[in-house]
Formats: C-alpha cells, structure tokens, sequence
C-alpha cells in the first residue's frame, strides 16, 4: 500500500496519466483503428484507396517538391547568418542578431498573408510592375508550389538561425585561429573548420524545419488554394471537409498516418542527433570569440544582411501594415486613402469579438493545464520520485510525440475521438470550445515539457535530499524547495504555449464552430473571402500580441534565445 505521506504524489501522477491518455493516447487508437476500418468491417481497404487514388499522389508528390527545398533553402541561410552575426566583424552585429530572428515569431501562415499584399495578383510589387511595362499579366505568381516554397525558406530560417547560434558561440577560437594563421581565408575556414564541428547542431535543426514544413498547413493552404494545389496536409484538410465521400473520415485517417510516419521518423533521427551532440569538441571555458577580420568584405556582407531583412521582414510587415491602413485597396497609398477604421471595425463584428475572447481563454487555460503537466512529467522523468511510479517513458513519449506529428493529423483524432458522445458520461466535445482545448494541450504539450525538463536538469538535487533528510515529505521538499527555483521556467513554459495556441490555424481550422471561432480561424475566412483590408488589420493585431508574448517568454524565462 501508498504510505500515507506518500499519497499526494501518487494522486498527482495518476491525475496527470489521465490527462495524457484522454488527449494523447485516446485519440491516437481510435485514428489508428478507424484508419482501418471499411463498410466491410476492418481491412487494408482504405490503405489500398489511398495508393490508387490520383488526388493523393499528386500532393505527395507536390509535398516532396516544397518541404526538400525549402529545408535546405531555410537551413543554408540560417546557419550562414547564425556565423555572420556570431563570427565575423560585419557592422552592427548586435542589432543584426536580433533583427534577424523576427521571422522566427511570425506564424508563417500570417507571413504567407502578408506576401499575398505584395506578390498576389492585385499586390503592391505586381500592380508596380504592370503599370511600369504596361504588362496586362502580373510578373510572379505567389500562388504557386515555387511561392510556396519562398515563403516557408523565409519564415523557416529562423529555427536554424536560433538553433545554431547557441553551438556557433561555443566553438573554440582556438581551432579557426589556427585554421587562419596558416593563411585560410575566412571562407576556407568556416567551410572546413566551423561546419564540420557544428555538424550535429546544423543536422539538428535541419530535422526541426523538415518536420516543421511537413507539417505546415497555414501556408499551403493560403498559396494552393487559389489553383487548387495541395499538399499532404491540405489534401487530408480536403478529404475531411467532403462528407459527400463514404468513408471519407477513415480514408483520411490512412492517409494521415502515412503522413505522420514522415513526422515520427523525423523525430527518431531528431533525438538520434540530440544523442550524438552531447560529444561534440565544443569549448566551454574558451576566451571570447574573436571575430573574423573580413576587410572589404563586410560591407559586402552588411549588404547581404540587409536584402534578407528586407525580404523576411521589412517589406511584408510594412505591406501588411499599409494595407490596414488603407481606404480602399488598389488605390495609390496616401494622405487621401488613410483610415483607422479597419481597426474600430475589428471591435464592432461579433464573431471577430468572440474569436479574441475564445483564443485569450484557450491559449491561457491550455498553458496552464500543460505546464502543470509538463512539470509532473518531467519531475518524475528526472528526478525519479517515488520509485513505485509506473509508465514514465510512456508518458515521456506522449508528451512529445504530437508536437511532431501534423497538426492537421491531430485533429482528425480529435474528431474521430470525440464526434460520438463520451462512454459513459455521454458529454460531446464535438462541436464545442472544450475540444480545442484537448487539441491544443496535446500538441503544445512539448513546449512546456522541454523548458521545465532542462530547467529540473540545472538544479542539484542533493538540495532536495537535504531536505528530505530533515524528515519533509516528497511533496513538502518539492513545494519549498523545487518550485521557488522553477519559477521563471513556469511562466516561461506559460507564455511558451500562449504564444503559438493564440495564433493556431491548424487544428482550429478543422475543429472550430460557430460560437467557437478563433483569431486563427477568423484571419484564414476573412483572407478566403477576399476581405482584404479587414484580413490586414487582423494580421498586424495578432503579430503584435504575438511578438510581445515572445518577449514575455524570454523576459521570464531568462533567456535572450542566443540573440
């Protein structure tokens, strides 16, 4: 039996087993089962559907050709500005670190948005373009696999960015000073020298932005649905929005784990690096990076950096920006064609209203009841508690794998979970705010486990035995002692699940009803309905909450992301 001082974490472990099996493991069988399950009864037959059907193979093939380049594509010019803000003698290389890492907070379907104000077909660049040439077509088409590709390089760079900049600071100087006296130019020796040793880091964050652009549903499906191109992600979207289709719920369910075996592989190579990194010849103790003198050269490369802010940063945000401001859309941007009123309009439409006060409720409660989770997972993962604990790994495992598979993946589970009343208690989460917010902790579950976990990792645990020593209970040592030196990691775990859940489209788009919109949602039906100045507005709303939730995450937590 549990002794009776022992009794509270025993409660608190079963309580949070509970939690991951009702989002996590619950839905996961029931996808896993329905995806084999015909009128027939349980078969391969959905599986056999998936591989002859045209539809399907066309967006895999369409998803090969926009996740391959666009991860090399964002992970070559990630790595190369993470050593040009870190390694060289560029000019302003303080501010470059930071002005560099804004696409990293943008979520790229809003990034998407705002390129459609510049490149669309009625966009700044294009309308430029054909009254200078006198042209009839516009010159780019944004709507296109290539478009897609541009904009998730330039939105995705800034997860190697962010990623290698932390190993990129650690690299002894030593080693490329000796590279350089020996007369390598500053080229030969990052070529030679500083990638090789950053290899396991660039690997790592190269699996990072694969699986983030696999499982991108936001950008695809604002710059495919105009033509009609679909990705892996948006064709599951599809499937799922066609009831007339019999059985389309289980053929979208095959197809999905297809899909999610991409993600999980991923992952299992992901945390292979993540093994393999902790041996890299990485100097702690070195003396301070000396830059790499590049003479001329750094105005050349000062250049470079201000092109790809430019691109990345500058140009969408102000064309998202003049767009809010303006009248009316089309018209030359001036005194004349000024207004606020998109923003007082945003106030005054009730279902714009509601989605703020839904996504404010759904990103705060998800960051609660994940960090609480996270933080009871992590603890015992760690610290081991009380031995009689069973099914940590297990628990480990669910915490992390829906963060790498789709979101889309996610919340067909939840529907397939819960469209049918609940056994039992007979309460439907279908159709109501509840079921976001089951999605929403199982997938950004990952977040808060990973800031709590490297946190617990830091503190001594000869502290806790101190105190357990003086005869205090487990959960006694753990309240006066853990939890005081945890704190800036739980709020940083917080903000770390607000930050995304606010901004969310990927699960809100398949799972949202009426009364339950989200900021996500209501940005995605104001774009497809072409209402462009109020899709503006909105954009410039939510980056700005968005960018100052960051903030908040890394005020609280301590940490300047290596920037």
């Amino acid at each position: 039996g549990v002794q009776p001082r022992e009794l509270a974490p025993t409660l608190i472990w079963v309580a949070t087993a509970a939690v991951l099996a009702f989002a996590v493991v619950y839905p996961s069988v029931v996808l896993i089962l329905s995806s084999f399950k015909t009128p027939q009864g349980y078969g391969f037959g959905n599986y056999l559907a998936v591989f002859q059907d045209k539809a399907i193979g066309v967006s895999v093939l369409n998803t090969v050709k926009v996740v391959f380049p666009s991860t090399l594509f964002s992970t070559a010019l990630g790595v190369f500005l993470a050593w040009a803000v870190i390694r060289t003698d560029v000019p302003g290389r303080g501010l470059w670190r930071s002005l560099l890492a804004i696409p990293y907070l943008i979520p790229p379907f809003i990034g998407a948005i705002s390129w459609t104000f510049l490149l669309g077909p009625v966009g700044f660049f294009n309308q430029l373009w054909q009254s200078a040439a006198g042209a009839s077509q516009p010159l780019v088409d944004l709507y296109s696999l290539g478009g897609m590709v541009f904009v998730m390089s330039i939105y995705r760079y800034a997860v190697p960015y962010v990623v290698v900049l932390p190993a990129m600071k650690k690299v002894n100087a030593a080693v490329e000073e000796a590279a350089r006296v020996s007369g390598a130019s500053p080229w030969r020796t990052l070529r030679d020298v500083t990638l090789p040793l950053l290899t396991p880091s660039i690997l790592g964050a190269t699996l990072l932005v694969f699986m983030f652009i696999l499982a991108d549903f936001g950008v695809s499906a604002v710059l495919g649905a105009p033509n009609q191109i679909r990705l892996m992600t948006t064709q599951i979207y599809a499937i799922i929005n066609r009831p007339d289709l019999p059985g389309n719920l289980q053929l979208a369910a095959a197809y999905s784990l297809l899909l999610a075996l991409f993600g999980l592989l991923g992952l299992a190579l992901y945390n292979r690096v993540l093994a393999a990194q902790k041996y890299v010849v990485v100097s702690g103790k070195s003396a301070p990076v000396q830059p790499t003198p590049l003479g001329k050269g750094k105005w050349g490369l000062f250049s470079f950096l201000l092109v790809v802010f430019s691109v990345t940063t500058l140009a969408p945000i102000l064309a998202t920006l003049t767009t809010s401001l303006t009248k009316t859309f089309g018209l030359p941007f001036g005194p004349e064609n000024v207004t606020l009123r998109n923003f007082s309009r945003l106030l005054t439409i009730r279902n714009i209203r509601r989605a703020f006060g839904n996504s404010l409720f759904l990103s705060s409660a998800s960051g609660v009841i994940v960090t609480v989770v996270a933080l009871a997972v992590a603890y015992v993962a760690i610290r081991g508690g009380i031995r009689k604990f069973w099914g940590v790994r297990l628990m480990q495992t669910m915490v992390t794998v829906p963060y790498a598979v789709p979101g889309t993946i996610i919340a067909l589970a939840m529907i397939l979970a819960f469209a049918q009343p609940l056994p039992v208690t007979g309460i439907r989460l279908y159709g109501t705010i509840w079921i976001l917010l089951v999605a929403y902790v199982a997938r950004f579950m990952n977040l808060g486990y990973n800031n709590i976990s490297g946190a617990i990792t830091q503190i001594d645990g000869s502290l806790e035995e101190a105190s357990r020593i003086s005869g205090a209970s487990h959960l006694k040592a753990f309240s006066t002692i853990m939890l005081p030196l945890l704190k800036p990691s739980l709020y940083g775990s917080f903000f770390l699940v607000v930050a995304p859940t606010l901004s969310e489209i990927t699960l809100s788009s398949l799972l949202w009803s009426v009364g339950s919109e989200t900021v996500g949602t209501v940005v995605f039906s104001t774009q497809e309905e072409g209402k462009i100045l109020l899709t503006a507005s909105l954009a410039v709303v939510l980056v700005t909450i968005v960018v100052v939730l960051n903030y908040l995450v890394r005020w609280f937590s301590k940490d300047d992301m290596g920037i």
